[in-house]
């Protein structure tokens, strides 16, 4: 009932004011209304302001009302955390490790070298590399690689090196494989079918969201000039395999050393594992130190092993590459990568070595109590120890306080002691060596990196024991 008083009052003030105002402007002005101009500012005009008053007023009421209620829903819609139900911290992030392979200077299949490991193929000696005596120099080469297999002398006016040209030809059958796996890997692409709008017959094409992301990392001494043919090449080979180009993108990554791949994987690993759609990324590394310039120039910095220089650097090659996707997308059988640990040896400056050896098992061992309660320990050990022989009594204390039912020896391998020197396709080579391990044994894999004196790296890899439900339905859609 007040509601109505309330309209009649609004509505009679509304006639006062408009009688008032006109009789106002007629008395001043002069004006003597005629009988239509009377009917129209007495009747009609306060008539139609109180018409369209009521209209606005209901117009924006309703306008809040649906804002109000837009807002409740959202509201119960979206999930509700709290901190009991948020994951621990300190659990390290970790994606699925779907696929990997590797082709090195020994010449053996990844289930064939993890098979050896106990007595791994050493590398030989090569007449086609001399050092400053007139003697054979010490490398790990693919024998009868065709390095024009690839990428030619000359490409678009660019000169190319031999340990471009040979990097490229190891680097084709390693694609080859991951591009076929990945295409396992991705969801079909739901082909949409005809359409009629209006009596017209057309195809409701489908939008489709970059899902991958394919990286070649290789060494720094390349020709920048070679990058938009890299990138055109890897382009190419993922649509021969069937990948259709909207769904992922290449990219061309140019590093030097093993300490800036287990950093760029760590930034990969954080990414995939925020990520909150399935995202896959195709990682590949490629490099070959099998050429006399390179070989003259270790030579002339003192730094190539040789008869006289027995802890120098030994040349290899070889190429290597993981398929890494979020962790719903991992199936059982798969393997589970943690984000590496990674320790600078800045804090471990003027040590002993016995002294170093003890904080890094103390930091191992704290490491792996952060990857959660109730873990197996590792049964394998993959590291890349070289002829160096403290670098392999550190990777043997580590491995040891991590795993001490583990026998070193005939249960690890190093992968640096058979292949000799492989820049940045060192870490990958481990990793896509892991993943063939879990193939031979669903057992836990430890990673480790003590070859490098400014950084070590612990990491892990587990097989994906179950899924969960929600990993379960992504991969049924």
């Amino acid at each position: 009932m007040a509601g109505w008083l309330g309209k009649v009052a609004s509505v009679a003030m509304l006639f006062v004011a408009t009688w008032g105002a006109t009789i106002f402007y007629w008395r001043s002005s002069g004006t003597v209304p005629t009988g239509m101009q009377l009917l129209a500012f007495l009747g009609l005009l306060p008539i139609g302001l109180s018409g369209a008053g009521f209209m606005v007023r209901s117009a924006l009421r309703r306008g809040v009302d649906s804002a109000f209620a837009a807002a409740v829903a959202m509201d119960a819609t979206t999930p509700q955390h709290d901190a009991a139900t948020q994951p621990d911290a300190t659990v390290p992030a970790s994606v699925a490790l779907l696929a990997g392979t590797l082709k090195l200077g020994v010449d053996l299949e990844p289930l064939a070298l993890l098979g050896v490991a106990a007595a791994p193929p050493r590398p030989s000696l090569d007449g086609r590399f001399r050092d400053s005596h007139n003697l054979p120099v010490r490398v790990s080469a693919v024998p009868g690689l065709d390095e024009l297999n690839v990428l030619p002398v000359g490409r678009d006016g660019i000169d190319t090196a031999a340990h471009e040209r040979r990097a490229m030809a190891l680097l084709q059958p390693v694609l080859e494989q991951l591009l076929e796996a990945t295409c396992a890997a991705l969801p079909e692409i739901v082909e949409p079918g005809d359409v009629v709008v209006a009596g017209l017959r057309r195809r409701d094409e489908q939008r489709l969201e970059s899902a991958l992301t394919i990286e070649l990392l290789v060494p720094c001494g390349w020709s920048e000039a070679m990058q938009p043919w890299m990138q055109e090449w890897l382009l190419g080979q993922a649509r021969r395999a069937g990948i259709d180009a909207r769904r992922f993108d290449v990219r061309i990554t140019m590093l030097d050393e093993a300490r800036e791949v287990w950093q760029h994987a760590q930034r990969v690993i954080d990414s995939l594992s925020a990520s909150r759609v399935p995202r896959w990324y195709l990682l590949l590394a490629s490099a070959s130190y099998i050429d006399a310039d390179v070989v003259s120039s270790w030579q002339s910095g003192g730094v190539l092993a040789t008869a006289k220089n027995p802890d120098g650097r030994i040349p290899g090659e070889g190429a290597a590459g993981v398929l890494l996707a979020t962790l719903d997308q991992g199936r059982e059988g798969d393997g589970r990568l943690w984000r590496p640990q990674l320790v600078r040896a800045e804090q471990m400056v003027g040590q002993r070595p016995a002294e170093q050896r003890r904080g890094l098992v103390a930091l191992a061992m704290q490491w792996q109590s952060g990857l959660g309660p109730g873990r197996a320990p590792a049964q394998f050990v993959l590291h890349d120890a070289d002829h160096r022989g403290d670098l392999m009594v550190d990777a043997a204390a580590i491995a040891a306080s991590l795993s001490p039912d583990l026998e070193f020896s005939p249960q690890s391998l190093a992968v640096a002691v058979s292949a000799g020197e492989l820049g940045p396709t060192m870490p990958l080579a481990q990793l896509a060596l892991a993943h063939a391990q879990l193939q031979r044994s669903a057992d836990p894999v430890l990673v480790l990196g003590v070859a490098d004196s400014q950084q070590r790296v612990f990491g892990a890899v587990d097989p994906l024991l179950s899924l969960k439900p929600a990993a379960c339905a992504s991969l049924a859609s």
